[in-house]
C-alpha cells in the first residue's frame, strides 16, 4: 500500500470543517496527532495497521492539516467532540483510540466523554494537565520544554514565530529526538508548508493555549470515575519514557506501558515499525 490508496473525508462539528485520512478495512482505530504535525504523521503506521486487517483513520484536528481553524475553542472535550463528529460521519461506532502528544489529551476526553465508543485507548508521549504535564510549565533548571510556557500566550506566540516557521520546526524536530534525522527533508517540508497557511500558527498553539481549561476538566473527570477500558501508555526511550504509563494509572483501571528503544518524542517518525508492532500487539491482545 502507498499514499495513493489513502482515502480523504470530511465532516463538521457545527461550523467546524474537519479533514480525515482511511486506510483499510476491519476494526476501526482511530489516529490522532500532536504539535507540530497533522495526519501525515501516522502514514507509515497506517499502512503497518491496514495490512494487520485493521481501518486506520488519521483526523486532522482543528486548526492543524486540512481541517479548518476555528479562533476557538480547542479545549480536549470540544476536540473529543470533533473526533467523535468524524467517526459518525464515516459510519464508524466504537473504535481504538490513540493519541500522540496533545492528540493524547484528546483521546482520553473521548475516553471520559464518549466512553461507550472507545474500545481501547492508547496515549503517546502525553500526561494531561493536572497529572504530569503543568511540570512543562515551570521554569527550572534542566527543563527543556520552556515553550509549553510561552505557547499558552498564543498571539504573543505568533507576534515572534510567524515567518520563522521553518526554524521553529527545525529546532522542533531536533529538540528530543534520539535521531535528529529522523523527520527527513521530504517530510519537513509537509510539515513546513502546513504551518504556513494563513492562521495555522495561532491554530497550533491554541493547542498549548487551552492548558488551564484542560486541567480544570480532567481533574473533574477523573474525580468523577475512572477510565475502565484498557489503556496504553508508550514513551520514547529519552523522552517521556515511564511517565506516560505513570499518568494513566492515575485515570484508569487497566494499564500497560512500553517504552520504545531508540525513540525520543518522535515515535512515529523515529521508529515507526516498533510503534506499528507494540500497536498491533495491545490491539490484538491487551
Amino acid at each position: 500500500m502507498t499514499t495513493d490508496s489513502f482515502h480523504h473525508h470530511r465532516a463538521t462539528n457545527g461550523t467546524v470543517g474537519l479533514h480525515a485520512v482511511s486506510l483499510g478495512d476491519g476494526p476501526a482505530v482511530v489516529l490522532i496527532h500532536g504539535f507540530p504535525q497533522h495526519w501525515w504523521m501516522w502514514r507509515k503506521t497506517m499502512v503497518g495497521l491496514a495490512a494487520a486487517g485493521y481501518r486506520a483513520i488519521a483526523v486532522d484536528q482543528r486548526g492543524c492539516g486540512g481541517s479548518d481553524i476555528p479562533h476557538g475553542p480547542y479545549d480536549k472535550a470540544t476536540l473529543a467532540g470533533d473526533v467523535a463528529a468524524m467517526m459518525d460521519a464515516l459510519s464508524v461506532p466504537t473504535a481504538s483510540i490513540v493519541g500522540y502528544d496533545h492528540g493524547g489529551g484528546t483521546a482520553l476526553a473521548l475516553g471520559y466523554t464518549a466512553p461507550h465508543r472507545v474500545e481501547k485507548l492508547v496515549t503517546i508521549e502525553y500526561a494531561p494537565p493536572g497529572f504530569g504535564y503543568e511540570m512543562g510549565l515551570t521554569a527550572a533548571p534542566g527543563n527543556v520544554n520552556w515553550q509549553l510556557a510561552f505557547f499558552t500566550h498564543p498571539d504573543v506566540a505568533v507576534q515572534f514565530i510567524a515567518g520563522k516557521e521553518r526554524e521553529l520546526l527545525a529546532w522542533y524536530f531536533w529538540h528530543w529526538a534520539y535521531n535528529p534525522d529522523a523527520v527527513d527533508q521530504a517530510d519537513f517540508e509537509v510539515y513546513v508548508r502546513q504551518l504556513q497557511k494563513p492562521g495555522a500558527l495561532r491554530g497550533g498553539m491554541m493547542h498549548f493555549a487551552s492548558v488551564f481549561e484542560d486541567m480544570a476538566l480532567f481533574k473533574g473527570w477523573a474525580e468523577a470515575g475512572r477510565l475502565t477500558m484498557p489503556t496504553l501508555g508508550i514513551g520514547g526511550e529519552i523522552a517521556a519514557g515511564i511517565y506516560g504509563e505513570m499518568a494513566l494509572k492515575a485515570l484508569a483501571d487497566t494499564v500497560r506501558g512500553n517504552v520504545i528503544a531508540g525513540a525520543g518524542h518522535w515515535i512515529a517518525e523515529e521508529q515507526p515499525e516498533a510503534l506499528t508492532t507494540c500497536l498491533i500487539d495491545f490491539l490484538q491482545g491487551g
